[in-house]
């Protein structure tokens, strides 16, 4: 359970520093598609080796499991995140990474009706806690609301909500073929950015790499790095207490926001007042408190 939590606070405050970059990219190329492919190719360069260096030579034991949840998993994952960039251009980084805490909602009645195990009432109460703590954050100042990216932000949530269930489907392949858990995330991770970054070639026909080309890899980067832990997260301790600890990284993602604006990256993220702050510090309290009681429930 510890190690569960630690992988799910290192991929949250992994996720916030990538926003960061993936709003510095589309402030210096307003494309989200662009960013897109542009990342995915990255992510492909960076994934391919560890494929063959983490792959089980004698293959995993349930292949056209992992062929067919990887396929929909590229498809999810895909449209999630072109809406996510897309709905970047509408909200600053950080407070669009709040609203993401949102996400639990969305998994929860998912994961609940698909796999028809229902949390009990203190985890239904710290997946609303968490929720609120998001809302919270995101309202608490620092730029106006702009409704038209509202549909950007559910098309993500639905979509995230899925890659999260199968990529764990994927993860516990590779368990269930004798790797250990953390092994089993990074292989996970690194085959289906390989093939998600395969897929993209045909891409760069259209947006061919130019002087912004290098700009997408640090975010590229990042969310490998993020995207492991989160699977190693989701791996120990399941997808819906995973995202309640994800959800955390509304709080680092104002820490980040409030350091971009104070070193004058105000195209990027809005300075926020004392009160503010102290809006969004009770927020952050609450959603520590939303972990804890989640974490308790979970042990009965």
């Amino acid at each position: 359970m510890v190690t569960g939590i630690f992988c799910g606070l290192t991929a949250a405050f992994l996720n916030s520093v990538g926003y960061l970059f993936s709003a510095f990219f589309l402030k210096k190329c307003n494309s989200p598609v662009r960013l897109l492919i542009y990342a995915q190719i990255w992510m492909m360069i960076l994934s391919l080796p560890v494929v063959f260096f983490l792959y089980p030579a004698g293959g995993v034991a349930r292949p056209a499991r992992l062929f067919w949840t990887l396929a929909a998993w590229i498809v999810v994952f895909f449209i999630g995140q072109g809406s996510f960039f897309t709905a970047l251009k509408f909200f600053e980084a950080s407070r669009l990474s709040s609203l993401l805490g949102l996400k639990i909602i969305v998994l929860t009645v998912i994961y609940s009706a698909v796999n028809r195990v229902f949390p009990n009432f203190w985890q239904y109460a710290a997946v609303l806690m968490a929720a609120v703590a998001a809302v919270t954050i995101n309202w608490s100042g620092g730029g106006s609301m702009r409704t038209k990216g509202w549909i950007f932000v559910f098309i993500t949530l639905i979509c995230y909500s899925l890659a999260d269930m199968t990529e764990t489907v994927m993860v516990l392949c590779f368990v269930d073929s004798g790797l250990g858990t953390v092994r089993s995330a990074f292989t996970a991770t690194s085959l289906s950015y390989t093939a998600l970054g395969l897929i993209s070639l045909p891409g760069l026909v259209i947006f061919k790499p130019d002087r912004n080309f290098p700009l997408s890899a640090p975010y590229a980067l990042i969310w490998l790095l993020s995207q492991a832990a989160l699977l190693s997260c989701f791996a120990l301790v399941l997808p819906v207490f995973g995202n309640v600890i994800l959800a955390s990284r509304g709080m680092f993602s104002v820490l980040l926001g409030a350091l971009a604006s104070a070193v004058g990256l105000a195209g990027i993220e809005a300075r926020i007042s004392r009160a503010q702050w102290i809006r969004r510090g009770f927020a952050a309290l609450l959603m520590v408190l939303a972990i804890a009681v989640y974490s308790f429930a979970s042990r009965g």
